[in-house]
């Protein structure tokens, strides 16, 4: 067989990781789901864990969301009592978004649920080999979260290069 022709049998970096990614992210939904929480919740509040008060459109960058798709479960999470919403003291424009009683009393038993995912992911590694794919998955991250970021051409829609990117700014 040609090298440069495709081995149906084996699959791309891309579908491999895109496999990978619903089988955990199904795990992850079947964990929180145990604990009380739709998938989209726990990660809100997981980022919230991190940093209370976060901007309601900080959060929504961080999810990969649109701003409409984050007030909508941003309210159902208010609604539930999971969070609080208030106007910023300084800049009445930004909508920070507050832990409430319920969801940081809830916050050891999800880590604990985060860690035995951990657990579970990484069982059949080696100390070596989850380092190995720790360090390569987030190159590939950062590689992919900066590509996101790239300004896009106003005419073509596409990825503006890098010489066209630093003329936008």
């Amino acid at each position: 067989m040609n090298d440069s022709q495709p081995n149906p049998q084996k699959p791309t970096l891309g579908h491999l990781l895109a496999k990978v990614s619903r089988l955990v992210g199904g795990r992850m939904r079947m964990r929180l789901e145990e604990i009380g929480l739709h998938h989209a919740q726990g990660m809100i509040l997981f980022h919230l864990w991190r940093e209370d008060g976060l901007a309601q459109n900080v959060l929504a960058q961080a999810l990969h969301i649109t701003p409409p798709t984050a007030t909508n479960t941003l309210q159902r999470m208010e609604r539930n009592g999971w969070i609080r919403r208030r106007r910023d003291s300084v800049d009445q424009r930004v909508v920070r978004v507050f832990l409430t009683k319920r969801s940081r009393a809830l916050r050891d038993e999800a880590r604990c649920s985060f860690r035995e995912l951990d657990r579970e992911l990484t069982a059949v590694l080696s100390k070596n080999e989850r380092k190995i794919l720790m360090a390569s998955l987030l190159k590939v991250h950062h590689h992919l979260s900066q590509a996101m970021e790239a300004p896009t051409s106003p005419i073509s829609g596409r990825q503006a290069s890098s010489d066209q990117a630093k003329e936008n700014r």
